[in-house]
């Protein structure tokens, strides 16, 4: 017995269809069956029922999203519609249905950087694969969360990526401009304080510091792999 995570995207059937593209493995695989889109993983077929399945599906996606949202995507409202059970002959023989949990993502430019091919698979595949095995990577997916929308997230991947040295050090970005995001970043994240951190003479808006940031992320994270 197996199971799949039957997908549901109420915009578009053809976004499933691109996103098909960049996750390929047996960890998360994308594809459609009998018609259906469906995410399918090894993780699936060791649980003892649909019940385990659920948060299993829940969690993949939500790394999906990050990495997606990371490359700059499109908005793909994924939704786990139920779980399906496979026997042994590849016939479906059950589902389990729970109420509709969806995911957006949102990003202001095209996929392509997720097409691009690292160790004979996409680029996304391989980030998902690492982040399994990689308590860094995996972490450093979870520090980005709609990044544009908060300037203390902002200011944690500066931390996270070692600072605006560190990151000049690496090639992950220049150390001035890391500097000046930084510290555009801290002024905003302690407003309200009675004496809050200076800004800078020239401060990044939050769309090019959030931008600086999620490159030098995704340099990072590549480095990883």
């Amino acid at each position: 017995m197996r199971y799949v995570a039957a997908l549901v995207n109420p915009t578009s059937t053809s976004d499933l269809e691109q996103s098909a593209q960049y996750f390929v493995s047996d960890l998360c695989r994308i594809t459609k069956l009998n018609g259906v889109w469906v995410l399918e993983s090894l993780k699936f077929n060791a649980c003892p029922g649909p019940a385990e399945v659920f948060p299993l599906a829940d969690e993949m996606l939500s790394v999906v999203r990050r990495i997606m949202s990371l490359y700059s995507g499109l908005t793909f409202p994924f939704t786990v519609s139920y779980i399906q059970a496979i026997d042994e002959n590849g016939h479906p023989c059950g589902t389990s249905i729970r109420s509709i949990m969806t995911l957006k993502i949102q990003s202001p430019t095209a996929l392509t950087e997720l097409t691009k091919s690292i160790h004979g698979q996409p680029v996304a595949t391989a980030i998902f694969e690492c982040a399994q095995k990689d308590a860094k990577v995996c972490e450093a997916l979870k520090l980005f969360q709609d990044v544009e929308e908060r300037w203390t997230a902002v200011y944690d991947i500066i931390e996270f990526l070692g600072g605006p040295n560190q990151i000049g050090k690496s090639g992950l970005g220049t150390a001035k401009e890391a500097r000046v995001v930084k510290q555009t970043a801290n002024y905003y994240r302690h407003l309200g304080r009675p004496e809050p951190s200076l800004l800078p003479s020239n401060p990044p808006t939050l769309g090019g510091a959030s931008l600086f940031a999620k490159r030098a992320l995704a340099r990072w994270i590549e480095s990883r792999l």
